[in-house]
């Protein structure tokens, strides 16, 4: 029989002691919890599921009445006895996450559980609805071996990834995309066990009908602005555009080029130019059976674009939850660019800064950055990049590091999310603060407050593992920095790889330090004298002393050239515990003993 809770008042009378509740329902709502804590669709962190097992077992307790503002923040998200719930928002936004990935849950893994909590709107009272079992439908043993398609392929996600696309599609306009390098392809890191049951979409470049330019760049441009907005969305996991745009535009096959990407599914289609402006067609394809399971047709002309865009936002209305639609918009909205020449000089500006180890990089990104304000100033862009590029300046020792610099990277950083609260670049940058000061753990608390945010950013899971290298825990950077590389396989710019080979080291795991640090240098990454150090270090941990050797003679030369590389300094800005830099350390001390003896 289904028996529903009565409203929230009624029920915390009913919840007055928790033994009023039978013992056989309190067994079944502790059941619940395990069942959802244990499923890879239940997206919440250890903050909002300890949120959630509070309200619960306060509720079971008989004190409902106590569920605040200020008792849940002391209780459960750390604050002090002087929080002040009204002016800091913190419990009101955990709370909406932590309804939001309910939501996501009951439409997946739970969508035959027995018992349903919610949370009300208005209320941290948890609501408990126990349904009828003998209507409900088996949970296929199929649907839980899967990598989340059945729940993927349910109306409700679709209706959630055609609210997005149609809202990124209705901006592609505004902006242009760049044309990237051509790094080689890696198809290493695609381990579709780092994201669970997660669906995983490759938005292709779309094809452009025809030879006009204008159409080559728009194509570009859609595809590019679509990821950006699908890259906020929980449950769904987006490569990064930096990668497929990589694909060589003659390939037919883009469904065999999404699986070699590590993707479940892939959004590909075509634009056309017409007169009077273009026409889309867009497609989301299966990668496993190949076969289309949403397609779509967009008409826009040039002149009307925003009453189309009205059109668009009212049939998105229509079609999915009112109310989500003001909230999900205002997210991409914030993170939308207005002007394409700000945009091109500010990827331009982030593009230099990498490696950072040379002050004319600086230099040439600060002049571009400042620029993007000036294009842009009520836009969070420039003022995250600003921040984030000035820390890194103070982080490698290229500025000083003063309360002076710190209060400017602060100040830009807190600009940026002032204008979009989700601003990953500006999370990061107070991530790098906190390392500033010395303060390993605040550091990770921002990193994965970026991962919360968006939760398909390369940048924000890579440095949330530097973080947690940083903080002397490499085992805990491992998983992160393979999601960012699963989700930005194609770009070798960046330092993840050779990050996760340290970390690797670090966590005792030689061999795989050795191999990831090779497969870096093989692609072209980034490579040095630090890393020869600690490919030295990982072959003398696994008793290889012959190359070790070779290794260390290798780095001998170099030295004896001329080639110094200050490894204490830059072991610095990479881990916290001095124990952690000794192997390495003693590495590069045989390599200058052996260089002076020549």
């Amino acid at each position: 029989m289904e028996r529903k809770q009565p409203t929230d008042t009624s029920m915390e009378s009913q919840f007055s002691e928790r033994e009023s509740l039978p013992s056989p329902e309190q067994a079944a709502i502790d059941e619940q919890l395990a069942r959802m804590f244990e499923s890879s669709q239940f997206g919440a962190n250890d903050r909002r599921r300890a949120f959630l097992k509070y309200i619960v077992d306060e509720t079971l307790a008989g004190r409902a009445d106590r569920l605040k503002g200020y008792s849940i923040g002391v209780s459960v998200l750390g604050r002090s006895e002087d929080f002040d719930a009204t002016s800091d928002p913190v419990v009101r936004l955990e709370a909406r996450r932590l309804r939001r990935e309910l939501e996501h849950y009951y439409l997946t893994d739970g969508s035959n559980d027995p018992l349903v909590i919610t949370i009300p709107k208005g209320s941290y009272v948890p609501s408990f609805d126990f349904r009828d079992q003998t209507s409900a439908t088996p949970i296929s043993a199929e649907r839980t071996r899967r990598s989340g398609k059945a729940s993927w392929r349910a109306p409700n996600w679709l209706l959630l990834l055609l609210l997005v696309l149609l809202v990124a599609v209705s901006g592609f306009l505004l902006v242009e995309s760049l044309e990237p390098d051509n790094p080689p392809r890696d198809q290493a890191t695609t381990n579709p066990n780092l994201w669970g049951d997660l669906p995983i979409v490759a938005v292709m470049p779309f094809n452009p009908l025809g030879s006009s330019a204008v159409a080559s760049v728009a194509a570009r441009g859609i595809a590019e602005d679509i990821t950006t907005d699908l890259a906020r969305v929980q449950g769904l996991r987006v490569i990064s555009y930096a990668s497929t745009a990589e694909l060589s535009d003659e390939a037919v096959d883009r469904i065999d080029q999404g699986r070699q990407l590590g993707a479940t599914h892939v959004l590909r289609g075509s634009l056309q130019t017409m007169t009077d402006g273009y026409r889309l067609n867009i497609g989301l394809v299966d990668v496993d059976s190949r076969s289309e399971i949403w397609a779509k047709r967009f008409d826009y002309k040039t002149t009307d674009r925003f009453d189309t865009q009205t059109e668009i936002s009212r049939e998105i209305s229509a079609t999915f939850s009112i109310e989500l639609f003001p909230e999900l918009t205002s997210r991409i909205e914030d993170a939308r660019w207005t002007r394409r020449d700000a945009r091109i000089l500010y990827q331009q500006a982030l593009d230099i800064i990498h490696p950072p180890s040379d002050p004319a990089r600086f230099d040439a990104a600060h002049a571009l950055l400042q620029r993007v304000v000036d294009l842009e100033p009520d836009a969070p862009h420039g003022h995250a990049g600003l921040g984030f590029a000035i820390s890194h300046r103070a982080w490698f020792g290229l500025a000083p590091n003063t309360d002076e610099t710190r209060d400017v990277i602060r100040q830009n950083a807190e600009i940026a999310l002032e204008k979009d609260p989700a601003n990953v670049r500006a999370l990061l940058t107070l991530g790098i603060l906190e390392i500033l000061m010395g303060n390993p753990q605040p550091a990770i608390d921002f990193g994965e407050r970026a991962v919360e945010q968006e939760p398909s950013s390369s940048l924000a899971h890579g440095y949330l593992g530097m973080f947690f290298l940083y903080a002397g825990k490499p085992d805990q950077a491992i998983t992160p920095l393979k999601r960012s590389l699963s989700l930005d396989p194609l770009s070798i710019r960046r330092p993840y790889r050779n990050m996760l080979g340290v970390s690797l080291f670090h966590a005792g795991h030689y061999r795989e330090s050795l191999d990831t640090i090779q497969e870096n240098l093989d692609l072209g990454g980034p490579f040095g004298p630090h890393m020869m150090a600690y490919q030295a270090a990982g072959n003398a941990a696994l008793e290889q002393f012959d190359q070790e050797s070779e290794i260390l003679e290798s780095l001998a030369a170099m030295i004896a050239e001329g080639e110094t590389f200050p490894l204490r300094r830059w072991l610095e800005k990479v881990i916290h515990d001095p124990k952690m830099m000794q192997p390495l350390l003693g590495e590069y001390e045989k390599a200058t003993s052996l260089a002076d003896t020549r």
